[in-house]
């Protein structure tokens, strides 16, 4: 590893070792708050789901609703905030999970949340 390093690395073979900390802690950082922004657009990509989920069953019965939300919702959704702000931001919309069926569970789940607080607030 040594030999690798002086002969493909000739320029850095004379720096200090606190060069070399300082980059290790810097990409440190650096993959943490990848880390972290991925995570939290996961986290609110699936609220966004849920969101949209809640709106549909509110809008009524089992209709057509549920596949508005792939159709319809989510790609003016996307026309909007490319025009708005840009593509990169748009694609971010792709990550929201919209399918008819990740609807139907959303609705349910959101039902059965409902059902649950209502109880447990009637209660107290």
């Amino acid at each position: 590893m040594r030999r690798h390093f002086e002969e493909v690395h000739p320029e850095c073979k004379d720096k200090p070792t606190d060069f070399y900390r300082r980059k290790y802690i810097e990409l440190s950082k650096v993959q943490k708050c990848i880390s972290h922004h991925s995570k939290t657009v996961n986290e609110k990509a699936l609220m966004a789901s849920y969101l949209v989920s809640y709106r549909i069953a509110q809008a009524g019965p089992q209709t057509e609703a549920q596949t508005v939300a792939e159709n319809l919702i989510k790609p003016c959704v996307k026309d909007i905030i490319e025009y708005m702000l840009d593509e990169k931001a748009a694609k971010v919309i792709d990550t929201i999970p919209l399918p008819n069926d990740t609807i139907s569970q959303r609705i349910g789940e959101s039902r059965e949340c409902e059902s649950y607080f209502n109880f447990s607030y009637k209660i107290h």
